[in-house]
């Protein structure tokens, strides 16, 4: 237990401290790059740790987000022109090759945890294999890609959902995450068995949307759909977005659209977002979950790109902004630009501790945010 920067951590949220004025938005980037680096060295196998825990430390390598941070990794290393970044996303999908079932498929959990196939984690990987084709041209990328989505279309549900080899045995909408990387496949591969099946899960998604732009059914547990985290029903809506903008689906881009109008009233001016929200988009907590509002701000960012409604963009800087004053500034390798689970850091998502996801999600936000600003300075 690192107890003497876990009391400090407290300390400072019980009193709302926020950091000193927010630097240039590149440190910012910069650190959270650097802290993903630093999970990723933390293990000897190439993939990126779970997460940094104040009270346990390291965690092992988590295959599923593993998989999506390797796209981020290659954007880092166009933006900045440095190829140790793409080398490192390389090992990280060399990795997910290495672990892959036979079926095409991919364990659930932290590397060695013992669960079995899940389909969610196949789909973020998914996501990660087929950047690493693009980027290399690799056979072995793509042939991995391929077997891990004709995995998920044989265990799909004629309706669209997925009930099988998913979390607690029950369909989430948030799965729609799943829905846009098979997207990603076919239209990378001109497979149209992929998009018809990323299709057929968005369809369904949407028959468990309400009028005010909430999603049923979005939450980890089937108790936990009631109220969901930020984090599960950004999830829901990027899925939704991505797809469509795979498929040029406007009507499902228009959903996501509707939805993102709605999360306005939920931001407040200072970017502090609560960490769940109920059918009425009322808040079911008393903290943030920060990766969701980092998600929340991608959201934000690509629907100001495909509206030009500048509320949305003012919404997305906000939360950043607010995420920007929570990030880790310490020098101190293990926490140097992670983001915690929650804010305060004791709040109910990722207690204590640094998931990887949050970071590359708040780095994600970050390179949209600045390719807006470089656009503004421009014109």
């Amino acid at each position: 237990m690192n107890i003497k920067l876990l009391g400090k951590r407290i300390i400072s949220d019980a009193l709302g401290l926020h950091s000193p004025p927010v630097s240039p938005l590149d440190d910012h980037l910069g650190a959270a790059i650097d802290w993903l680096c630093a999970a990723q060295d933390s293990q000897a196998n190439g993939g990126v740790s779970l997460r940094y825990s104040l009270i346990t430390g390291w965690d092992a390598s988590y295959p599923e987000t593993t998989g999506y941070i390797i796209p981020t990794f290659f954007d880092y290393s166009v933006l900045t022109g440095r190829d140790e970044f793409s080398e490192r996303a390389i090992r990280m999908a060399d990795w997910e090759i290495s672990i892959q079932n036979r079926d095409g498929s991919f364990n659930g959990g932290a590397y060695g945890s013992g669960y079995g196939p899940f389909v969610f984690d196949t789909g973020q990987i998914l996501f990660g294999l087929i950047a690493a084709h693009k980027k290399t041209q690799r056979d072995k990328y793509i042939d991995a890609a391929m077997r891990a989505g004709k995995w998920l279309i044989s265990v799909q549900e004629a309706e669209g959902a997925w009930k099988n080899y998913t979390f607690h045995t029950i369909p989430h909408t948030y799965y729609t995450r799943v829905a846009w990387a098979l997207a990603q496949l076919g239209q990378h591969t001109n497979e149209a068995s992929f998009a018809k099946a990323a299709a057929r899960n968005i369809d369904w998604a949407i028959t468990k949307r309400l009028p005010n732009g909430w999603f049923d059914g979005a939450g980890f547990t089937t108790s936990n759909h009631s109220a969901p985290y930020t984090h599960t029903i950004s999830y829901a809506l990027e899925g939704i977005l991505g797809t469509g903008l795979c498929l040029g689906r406007d009507d499902y881009i228009d959903i996501v659209l509707h939805s993102a109008d709605a999360l306005l009233q939920v931001v407040r001016d200072d970017g502090f977002c609560h960490g769940m929200f109920d059918h009425h988009w009322a808040s079911a907590a008393n903290f943030s979950c920060l990766t969701g509002s980092a998600q929340f701000a991608v959201v934000f960012f690509r629907a100001y790109g495909i509206s030009g409604n500048e509320r949305f963009l003012k919404a997305a800087r906000s939360l950043n902004h607010f995420l920007k004053q929570h990030q880790e500034m310490d020098p101190i390798r293990e926490i140097h630009g992670a983001i915690s689970g929650s804010y305060p850091i004791w709040g109910r998502y990722q207690r204590f501790a640094y998931p990887n996801w949050a970071a590359k999600f708040f780095a994600d936000s970050l390179l949209l945010e600045r390719s807006y600003d470089i656009e503004e300075r421009v014109i």
